[in-house]
């Protein structure tokens, strides 16, 4: 399970680009015949010194430019976060122009190999292959801001969480502090990843639930700052990161907290949840699992009211207590089996 920009190779500045070429332009030295006569030998190593800069600096642009993706054929989950990232028409047309620069260079290789071969004393011959790196330096410089830019890109997206899409993914929602985090643990085999989000200053827990065999059957994921407030208080890339979750999720679990120990009343929660609903059921038809949590702290007059308000049945929702795990295999039983019936019919 990795992200498809985890090779994304590390773009450096024109600056440096310019000054690993030409330092090893001189390292590289042609062997020569101690018979040829010294003006030959001054071009052929001078012509040398141009192709082994020209040849780095075109290895590194490349090796920039097949270490990205193809965006065209990422999955809609990636295509849509790099979108929101780094807007992939301006990272296509980034990678555009330093695809440019290649064959310009190669054109001003050609041209000043066959202007040394012309030289006449080997001073002319230096003085070619000066203005050589004079004129590739002009045009690597041109293209510093590109770059930059790249590396930019380089930057946000190697923060993408990596997310299995050959599995079904359980996203879990709800304001904070109402035990969404400890929740997936449980629901997950293993300890949950933590990985930094992008979108938000938090983090993204990620789980997946295996089997004796350790074999995953689906993961869990929990994305603080996206799906835990108002779409009011959400600023732009959040709301759009809510239509790339909308791509992989296979069953929204909203988790509700009735008493008042999240700090968040049980109205707030419910107007977060139909909100909710209308962004991932009601417009994207992705099934969404009511979970009551807390229960050992709950009374039975704060659950009741909840589900007044919901206008639903304590045979509706599933109630668990994920600090202890109470009734949590009742919920690991209820999404196998929506995996088996919605997604394996």
């Amino acid at each position: 399970m990795k992200s498809p920009f985890e090779k994304f190779y590390r773009v450096w500045t024109a600056q440096e680009l310019l000054d690993y070429a030409f330092s090893k332009a001189s390292s590289k030295t042609a062997s020569l015949p101690k018979m040829l006569p010294n003006l030959e030998k001054v071009k052929r190593k001078e012509i040398k010194r141009m192709e082994n800069a020209v040849t780095i600096l075109i290895e590194k642009l490349s090796l920039i430019i097949k270490s990205v993706p193809n965006l065209d054929e990422l999955p809609a989950f990636y295509r849509k976060l790099s979108h929101l990232l780094v807007d992939n028409d301006e990272l296509r047309n980034a990678l555009g122009r330093i695809n440019g620069v290649i064959p310009v260079l190669k054109r001003l290789f050609k041209q000043y190999r066959r202007k040394i071969g012309q030289q006449i004393n080997p001073k002319q011959a230096g003085l070619s292959r000066t203005e050589f790196f004079g004129r590739c330096s002009s045009v690597v410089r041109q293209m510093d801001s590109t770059l930059h830019f790249l590396e930019e890109c380089r930057v946000k997206l190697h923060d993408i969480p990596p997310v299995d899409l050959e599995i079904p993914s359980v996203v879990v929602a709800g304001y904070p502090n109402v035990g969404k985090s400890t929740l997936v643990g449980r629901l997950s085999s293993a300890k949950p990843q933590v990985s930094e989000y992008p979108f938000t200053t938090k983090q993204i827990y990620l789980g997946s639930y295996r089997d004796e065999y350790d074999s995953k059957f689906f993961q869990v994921i929990d994305t603080p700052g996206i799906l835990d407030r108002p779409m009011s208080q959400r600023n732009t890339i959040e709301k759009q990161a809510i239509l790339a979750l909308n791509t992989i999720a296979s069953i929204i679990l909203f988790v509700f907290d009735p008493t008042p120990s999240s700090g968040y009343e049980v109205s707030k929660q419910i107007n977060l949840y139909h909100e909710i609903r209308e962004n991932f059921a009601d417009d994207f038809e992705i099934p969404l699992k009511i979970v009551i949590n807390k229960i050992d702290l709950a009374s039975d007059s704060e659950i009741q009211d909840l589900l007044s308000q919901l206008q639903l049945s304590e045979s509706e929702v599933t109630f668990i207590n994920a600090k202890d795990g109470k009734n949590v295999e009742d919920l690991i039983n209820y999404l196998l089996e929506f995996m088996k019936e919605q997604l394996h019919p």
